[in-house]
């Protein structure tokens, strides 16, 4: 297998069709489609299959665009270290963060990281699970949320940040907001941003172990904070939601705490990197950045982030 034969592969699955590859990379077609021909010839078997809506991986594309993925992106990021040996700056980090921290610690952070590196793009998602499929790709640099899950554990290096509870949420005016305990919810629906594999694991986990277990149907999901909330706002669903991002100004005068008295138990967030592969410099940099804005949020008298860092508890370096 050659590089460039997985570049070409990749870009196919991406965008879907030969000819919107080639487009991307500026090459010609025929190009893109002797690279693929070459690379099943090389692998002895077909990586991608023609469907209604375009080229899509077979189950063994999916296995090769995994490893193709986190091998063009350490590359990647071995031409950027070396570039910046040789000053030439530039590159981009890429960088997945839950949502209470991209509404409290990373504008603060992204601010002193641009103050050393103004030449890097940054591009910057909402951390959503526990499996991580982006970092353990290549796609991400890293990642600041919740530790992976137990079985994905072994591909990830998880250093523990912070911890801090949850509450039990609903707009303004649900007409159970009065509620204190969970039983009195087990008839509502609800809306979640964390599902792996199908699996209402979080709620069944807390809910669960106090007897109440909503049918499947009466459980949504949402792949981001903002959909999640404006499920909320506009129907009466009910979410989990750290303490942290209910005293954000993103959901503060927006849902409103149930007093709920059961103890919902503590949700932790890590700083999650791969473990066969080491941050770089620029990486290494934002890590730094990062916790000296943690610090600077900590001890500052603006009450928005006192309120949010109130929420949250620091866990100390192992």
């Amino acid at each position: 297998m050659k590089l460039n034969q997985l570049r070409y592969f990749v870009s196919v699955a991406d965008k879907g069709s030969v000819r919107a590859a080639a487009a991307a990379l500026g090459v010609s077609a025929a190009a893109v489609s002797q690279a693929l021909r070459e690379l099943e010839t090389a692998t002895a078997t077909p990586l991608l299959k023609r469907e209604s809506h375009g080229a899509v991986p077979t189950y063994a594309g999916r296995q090769l665009l995994t490893h193709a993925r986190l091998l063009l992106g350490q590359l990647a990021r071995a031409e950027e270290e070396l570039a910046q040996i040789r000053g030439i700056t530039g590159g981009t980090l890429a960088i997945g963060v839950t949502p209470w921290v991209s509404q409290s610690i990373l504008p603060h952070a992204i601010a002193r990281f641009r103050a050393f590196r103004p030449d890097v793009r940054l591009d910057v998602s909402e951390a959503m699970g526990i499996t991580h499929p982006l970092l353990r790709d290549g796609t991400l640099d890293l990642v600041i949320g919740m530790p992976p899950a137990r079985q994905a554990a072994a591909s990830f290096h998880v250093r523990k940040l912070f911890r801090c509870g949850v509450a039990v949420v609903g707009r303004l005016g649900h007409p159970r907001v009065d509620c204190s305990s969970l039983r009195e919810l087990e008839d509502q629906h609800w809306v979640l941003t964390l599902r792996e594999e199908g699996i209402e694991e979080p709620l069944d986990k807390l809910l669960g172990s106090h007897g109440v277990a909503p049918p499947p149907h009466r459980i949504h999901f949402a792949r981001s904070a903002l959909v999640a909330i404006g499920m909320l706002e506009v129907g009466d669903l009910l979410t989990v939601c750290p303490w942290p991002l209910v005293e954000s100004p993103f959901l503060r005068n927006r849902v409103q705490p149930l007093p709920i008295r059961e103890r919902l138990g503590e949700l932790p967030t890590s700083l999650i990197t791969r473990r066969s592969d080491t941050l770089s410099a620029t990486a290494q940099l934002f890590v730094d950045c990062f916790n000296e804005a943690t610090q600077a949020c900590l001890a500052s008298d603006d009450p928005v982030l006192r309120r949010i860092m109130n929420s949250v508890e620091l866990v100390a370096a192992d």
